[in-house]
């Protein structure tokens, strides 16, 4: 089999897309509200976007059903899984 585009993942030990992790950076600076779902927090530099969104002013919420690495960095937890937590979330919009 042959890829004819390359597959939207970054496996471990290669290095992210920089246009990429830009435009995380800077979704999370300009975002009033973001969501952090269904993550262990545990992969940098990824894990590290809650507590940029933190510093520019973003209210935080973390969806995940266990506490995280990153749950320390959430205005709000909700403990419920990513498969309930999110229709409920759209159904309340």
């Amino acid at each position: 089999v042959r890829w004819i585009d390359q597959p939207g993942a970054v496996w471990f030990g290669e290095s992210l897309p920089e246009a990429a992790w830009e435009a995380a950076e800077d979704a999370v600076r300009a975002a009033d509200l973001v969501l952090v779902v269904g993550t262990s927090g545990v992969v940098y530099p990824f894990a590290g976007l809650p507590a940029i969104a933190r510093s520019a002013g973003a209210t935080v919420v973390e969806i995940n059903p266990v506490e995280t690495e990153v749950s320390d960095m959430a205005d709000h937890r909700w403990r419920i899984t990513a498969a309930t937590g999110l229709p409920a979330l759209v159904a309340q919009l």
